[in-house]
């Protein structure tokens, strides 16, 4: 409860994942097996900036 690494809140969250889906809509001509690797690749890549920053 008190883990200062927990947001007291989901913005954050809440924001990232907004940023996926406008992401997704901009690409939406994408078939379903396409629209799960760019969610894989997009998730990837955030992950790889968060590394990098922290």
């Amino acid at each position: 409860m008190d883990d200062p690494d927990v947001p007291n809140n989901t913005n954050s969250l809440e924001s990232f994942f907004e940023h996926l889906k406008d992401n997704l809509r901009i690409h939406r001509g994408l078939s379903r097996e396409h629209q799960k690797n760019f969610i894989k690749w997009y998730l990837h890549f955030a992950d790889e900036k968060k590394k990098k920053k922290g």
